[in-house]
């Protein structure tokens, strides 16, 4: 229950969509053909770097008791969240 909690902490980022990497910035094209396109485009995977990324966040909030909000997990998940 806790980790499901987490995963809907994390607001305002740069690609708030769960299923795509859109930024922010581009959504005031939403509902467009292009933005369309750029969903297809820019569709999240799961990759092992992915899942990388992932599991180091998660050992350093819950092993090293950072907050999800903490310098650290923004470093490794930011960019794409």
């Amino acid at each position: 229950m806790a980790r499901i909690i987490l995963a809907t902490i994390r607001n305002r980022g740069y690609c708030p969509c769960p299923r795509c990497l859109v930024p922010l910035t581009r959504f005031h094209s939403m509902g467009m053909k292009r933005d369309m396109k750029e969903r297809d485009a820019l569709a999240r995977v799961d990759s092992e770097a992915w899942r990388r990324k992932i599991n180091a966040a998660r050992e350093i909030i819950y092993q090293k008791n950072y907050a999800v909000d903490s310098a650290p997990v923004e470093l490794i998940l930011k960019e794409e969240s």
